[in-house]
């Protein structure tokens, strides 16, 4: 049986779940673990198949929390990637240096265990993992997730009063969990993984304060941008080595003279590098000292043709988007790619 205190834990982390993801993903993750899965809404899920699994020892706590960060980490974000010299990752990565810093923070418990929290009043630091390589030897990576509330207002009604001649609009806040992760390589690699954001495509703020709460373990002085220019213009300069790779949907160039030039398919369904005339156009632009500054591209899964990853190479410099949610192993292959072609 689980004690009291572990129950209040599965009911938190399954409250954070129902926000961050569908029944689907959780009843696939339940038959992935041999639990009886069918379920007619949240309640029943968590009632008759999540917590008796848990109770029998089916599923662990463990289990619960690995799902949640999975369906949180990765993707509906914009990332912003670094890179810090070589030698300096491991010793960032020194797991009795972290362990000072976080006992120093006083966030010494997040070593052990995520703290579950819904909506804080300002950004906070909830999660910190060192991620120690499998056969003990040193650390692989340092991963910190940051929770913060985020509030959007949409107007539901403007009325007009002739006789007063006053004019009385009404807004409607939502609140909304908003995660964002930052991820130190052992290699040097930085990743802030921002949370997208409804109606803006600056991010400035957001990372700026996420490095603010992340700096005592990841100096961000000690990193340099890590430009994706070449990505973006090798995305374009061998289109052709990546059919069936990489799907084209929309690009941007411009040049020194402020002349932009802007390629879309008619609909997200469509292949833009099918059709000759937008691909000679473009190769035109480009030989005449033009430089692609954004595409808009579906990195197809090895494992699964049907399948998708629609990716956003624009923004800053270091900066791509990942709009939908995915799992671990496919952002890791879009990141790969991405760098890859750098």
């Amino acid at each position: 049986m689980l004690s009291q205190v572990e129950k209040e834990r599965a009911e938190s982390i399954f409250e954070l779940l129902k926000a961050a993801t569908t029944q689907q993903v959780v009843k696939d993750f339940l038959k992935d673990k041999g639990v009886h899965h069918s379920a007619t809404n949240w309640e029943h899920m968590y009632d008759s198949r999540v917590l008796p699994a848990l109770e029998n020892k089916k599923l662990a706590l463990a289990d619960l929390e690995s799902l949640l960060r999975d369906v949180e980490e990765h993707g509906r974000q914009h990332i912003f990637l670094f890179r810090c010299k070589p030698a300096d990752a491991p010793q960032m990565l020194s797991e009795n240096r972290l362990t000072q810093i976080a006992k120093a923070e006083g966030l010494a418990r997040l070593l052990a265990q995520p703290a579950y929290v819904n909506m804080p009043d300002e950004p906070e630091i909830v999660d910190i993992r060192i991620i120690r390589a499998p056969n003990g030897n040193g650390v692989l990576g340092l991963t910190i997730k940051i929770v913060e509330c985020r509030e959007s207002s949409k107007l539901v009604d403007d009325d007009f009063d002739q006789h007063t001649g006053r004019r009385t609009k009404v807004w409607e806040v939502t609140k909304k969990r908003a995660v964002s992760v930052a991820h130190l390589s052992h290699e040097g690699l930085l990743e802030i993984r921002v949370s997208s954001r409804e109606n803006s495509t600056k991010y400035h703020e957001q990372v700026s304060e996420l490095i603010r709460l992340i700096n005592k373990f990841i100096p961000i002085n000690s990193f340099e941008p890590v430009s994706l220019g070449k990505s973006k213009a090798t995305l374009h300069e061998k289109k052709d080595d990546f059919a069936g790779v990489i799907r084209y949907t929309s690009t941007t160039a411009t040049n020194d003279m402020g002349i932009s030039m802007n390629l879309s398919a008619a609909n997200m369904s469509n292949n833009l590098m099918q059709n000759d005339g937008s691909s000679g156009a473009m190769r035109e632009f480009l030989a005449k000292k033009g430089y692609v500054t954004g595409s808009n591209i579906w990195f197809i899964m090895p494992d699964d043709a049907t399948r998708e990853v629609h990716v956003i190479l624009n923004g800053e410099v270091h900066e791509f988007a990942v709009t939908a949610a995915c799992s671990p192993r496919d952002y890791s292959y879009v990141l790969g790619k991405i760098l890859s072609l750098n």
